[in-house]
Formats: C-alpha cells, sequence, structure tokens
C-alpha cells in the first residue's frame, strides 16, 4: 500500500499514456471521450492527494508542498486558459459553410456569439480538449507531485510503453494481420495499433531518442567524468541490468521508427541518433583508455557495420522502397509547404486571425479558398490536414489560441533551460576532477539524459513542419510529460548533489 502511494502519481499518468496510446494511437475519440476526462480527472487527484514525499516530510506537507509550487507555475494558468479557450466553441457552434448552386456562392453561417471563439461541430471541437488537456495536467502532474527519481522512473515506464508498442506491432506484421487489432478497417499502412504511419513514426522516434539518453546516462556514470549527470547516482549503476535496461527499449522504439515506414521518421531517427552516437563518442574517447578504446572503435564499427547491413542487404521490399524516396528535394518540398494546403490555411487566419475557424475547421473552410487549379490535384486521401502544424493550429486556433499553445510550451521549457544555467554556472567554478570533463565542456556539463530529451522533442517539432504529429494525444502526452521531467535529472541542490 505505501508502495502504491510512493508512486501512484507516476501509475495514474502511465496509465493514461497507456490509454491513449493503445487505442488506436489516441485516434478514436469515440473510445477515449468515455475514459480520458476520468482518467485525466484521476491524474489531478493523485497530484494533489498522493503526491511523492521527501524523506524529511510527511504526506501532509508534501500536498501543501505540491500546492503552494502549484498556484505560483505559470504552466497551470496557461493550462486553465487554454482549457476555457478550446471548451468555449462547444456551445458556440456555426455549422459547416454550404455553396449554394442558385448563386454560385458560398454561404458561411455566423456563430451565436460573432465576438466569441466558435467551431463548426462541437464534437468535433471537442477532440482538441482531448489531446491539450490531458497532456498538460499530467505534466503539470509530473512537474510538481513527483520528485526527481519520480520523474525518472515516469520517463522509462513511457519509454517501455512505446517499446512494447513496438513489439506488438512487429508481432502484427509477422501474423499477417491487415489491419489494427486484426480488425476490419483498412488502411494504406498501419503500424502497431497507429493507422497513419506518421503518427507511429513520430512516436517511436521522440521515445527513441529520449531512450537513448536514458541508457547513456546510465553507461556514462564513471566513463565519461563528473557531468551534471553523473550527480548521486544509485551505486548499483555497476550491475549490468541496471546499465543497460533503457538499451532494450532503445532499440525497440528505434525498430518502431523504421518498421512505420514514415520517411520523417527513419531520417530524424536515423540523423539524430547519429548525432547523439557522435555526442556519445567523443565524451567515451577523451576519458578511456587505450584499451578501452580500442573496445570503443571495435563497438563503433559493428553498429556501423550491422546498421548498414539492415539498410541494405536484410531490409525488406517496402522499406527500401521508402529509402529511395527520401532525398534533399522531397525534403524541402515537404517543410516548404508545396500544394494549396499552406496556402489555403493562411487565407483562412488572415480572414479569422483572432480565433480561427474552429477545431477541425479547415476540411469544412478549406475549399471556400481553393482556386480552380488547386481543384485538379485535389488532395483525396490526407486532405483535411495541412500536414504543418503551425499553419492549422493558425487556421483553426487562430492566433490567440495559437498564442496560448505556444506560451504554454514556453512555460516548460524556459525553467528547465534556466535550471541547467545555473547547474551550468555551479559546474564552472574551479573544481578538482574538472580536467576529466570532455571537451566541449559546456556541453558535456549537460546529463545526457536531458540531451536526449531535447532530441527527441526537437524531432517531433522538426516533423511537425511537414505533418501533424501534434494532433493525437498519444505523442503529446509524452512530447509534453518529457519536458516536465527534464528536471528530474539536475540535482536541486547542487552542494549536496541531491537527486531525490
Amino acid at each position: 500500500m505505501l508502495a502504491f502511494i510512493r508512486n501512484a502519481v507516476v501509475l495514474q499518468i502511465l496509465i493514461l499514456a497507456a490509454v491513449v496510446s493503445w487505442v488506436h494511437g489516441g485516434t478514436r475519440p469515440d473510445l477515449l471521450i468515455p475514459t480520458v476526462p476520468w482518467l485525466t480527472l484521476l491524474v489531478i487527484e493523485m497530484a494533489l492527494v498522493f503526491p511523492q514525499a521527501k524523506s524529511t516530510e510527511t504526506l501532509s506537507e508534501a500536498r501543501l508542498r505540491v500546492w503552494r509550487s502549484l498556484v505560483r507555475d505559470p504552466l497551470l494558468y496557461m493550462a486553465i486558459l487554454l482549457t476555457i479557450y478550446l471548451s468555449i466553441p462547444l456551445f458556440n457552434a456555426a455549422g459547416a459553410p454550404r455553396f449554394l448552386n442558385a448563386s454560385g456562392k458560398w454561404f458561411i453561417p455566423f456563430p451565436p456569439f460573432r465576438r466569441l471563439p466558435f467551431c463548426v461541430k462541437a464534437d468535433e471541437q471537442a477532440v482538441l480538449l482531448l489531446w491539450f488537456v490531458p497532456s498538460l495536467f499530467s505534466a503539470l502532474a509530473a512537474r510538481h507531485a513527483l520528485l526527481k527519481r519520480g520523474k525518472r522512473l515516469l520517463l522509462e515506464g513511457l519509454c517501455w510503453n512505446g517499446a512494447l508498442l513496438s513489439a506488438f506491432g512487429y508481432w502484427q506484421l509477422f501474423t499477417g494481420a491487415k489491419s489494427v487489432y486484426w480488425g476490419k478497417q483498412t488502411f494504406a499502412y498501419f503500424f502497431s495499433t497507429f493507422g497513419y504511419p506518421n503518427f507511429a513514426g513520430a512516436f517511436f522516434t521522440l521515445l527513441f531518442l529520449i531512450s537513448l539518453g536514458l541508457w547513456f546516462g546510465h553507461v556514462s556514470v564513471g566513463l565519461i567524468g563528473p557531468q551534471a549527470g553523473n550527480f548521486a547516482r544509485a551505486r548499483d549503476d555497476r550491475k549490468f541490468w541496471t546499465r543497460h535496461r533503457m538499451l532494450f527499449a532503445m532499440f525497440f522504439n528505434l525498430m518502431g521508427a523504421l518498421g512505420s515506414l514514415s520517411r520523417a521518421a527513419i531520417l530524424l531517427s536515423v540523423l539524430l541518433g547519429v548525432v547523439y552516437g557522435i555526442y556519445m563518442f567523443i565524451g567515451s574517447w577523451q576519458h578511456a583508455g587505450t584499451g578501452k578504446r580500442t573496445v570503443l572503435l571495435t563497438t563503433v564499427g559493428l553498429v556501423v557495420f550491422i546498421g548498414v547491413l539492415s539498410f541494405t542487404i536484410l531490409a525488406p521490399a517496402s522499406f527500401k522502397k521508402e529509402i529511395v524516396t527520401i532525398t534533399p528535394e522531397s525534403v524541402l518540398d515537404r517543410v516548404s509547404g508545396a500544394g494549396y494546403h499552406p496556402r489555403v490555411a493562411w487565407d483562412i487566419f488572415r480572414d479569422y486571425p483572432l480565433f480561427g475557424v474552429g477545431g477541425w475547421g479547415y476540411p469544412h473552410y478549406q475549399r471556400i479558398y481553393m482556386q480552380a487549379e488547386d481543384f485538379k490535384h485535389f488532395q483525396t486521401v490526407g486532405g483535411v490536414n495541412v500536414h504543418n502544424d503551425f499553419l492549422q493550429f493558425l487556421a483553426e486556433l487562430g492566433g490567440v489560441g495559437t498564442g496560448l499553445v505556444i506560451l504554454t510550451v514556453f512555460c516548460l521549457v524556459i525553467p528547465a533551460i534556466l535550471e541547467q544555467i545555473k547547474l551550468s554556472k555551479y559546474l564552472s567554478q574551479p573544481r578538482e576532477n574538472e580536467s576529466k570533463v570532455p571537451h566541449p565542456k559546456w556541453l558535456y556539463k549537460i546529463p545526457p539524459e536531458e540531451l536526449g530529451v531535447w532530441f527527441g522533442c526537437t524531432a517531433t517539432v522538426l516533423h511537425s513542419l511537414g505533418d501533424l504529429p501534434f494532433r493525437t494525444s498519444s505523442i503529446q502526452i509524452v512530447w509534453f510529460c518529457a519536458l516536465a521531467c527534464v528536471s528530474g535529472f539536475i540535482p536541486k541542490d547542487h552542494h549536496t548533489s541531491s537527486l531525490q
């Protein structure tokens, strides 16, 4: 019972994250609406009633500490404002525009309250609440109700959930499944519980890079010197399983990113994985002796050989087919927004600059702004999205709603950056073992796990420039919680190296 109370918040967030990811990747509102709101309320309740307590405080004192820190956090008020903003259109639906054949013009109905945010359909607007509310309040719970060890445990749990989803995806492929959960719904391609490959790709790429950082955080203890990530680590990090357990989660999440056949996921996971690998190699090389350098070179050579072999001879035909289409021209074309969607989204935003046209309003309004030439290339599959999250949020949420989303992200990112700056200043003071820190020292004073989180979250943002990873709760909840858990690897009391 005591173990449950100590980890109640971690378990509840993991249950919520598991539900939205295992229920068709978070894309089935009809199945999520009956469960997700209640699970979100349970996360809030657990955070307020059963927060993790420090060894020096009682549960009542822990509650008081959490309540006080919550009311001082701008993220709480941004989450409440965004929730209110997304809820208003539920009671201010305008209906869909209609083309009148008699006049040859579009009829655009007005909402009951013209000066307030509106939507086309209330049930479509409600989907946005399923994305943002669980993610933001889970991040708040993780930031305030979890101690540093709880934040680290939550991140590991999210990575293992991704690993299980990846293994499940390959199980379906090997058993010849034609649809998610061996169902009858048809997809051009599906992987694991995701009917849209790019959702799967973004999800597994994010978790691959996070788990890569978590793994290196364990193996780097005593390897690359007294960096920030090595403060007060558990003494049993010398055990093989403790040091390398996240290697298995990392492998399965990488295989999930590749198995999704999402070109963006393949490109981002490989490129950012290689960049992080170079960071690991340089840090390890500078601190290793002659014998360890030989082992290091052998390991790198083996990994490169297996990687090249996997991408060429051993790769299935479907994977090779996607690989050959990844060219600089195709990447630039996707990011620059070729086609009519970006222009149409901008035109909608110019006409509805404050509040936009409501959640999922873009597919209802896009035909009004399309030109005659655009209809010759009308996108029948996937055409309800701009495939650029920022532009679609501008069109649907307007400047006010998109601004609230951006400010909410800043409320998560800025405190983590400021905390790291404080730690870096402390580590910049003269120390006896300063010479053991690899160069560049500013980089290797960042905890490896924190760097993995930044890599993963950056990958999702880059993916969103040419797709829509932020339009599902399964990705959002991991993304926001990962940012909230970054402080779990930064000692709060630098002088005692406390990583509680």
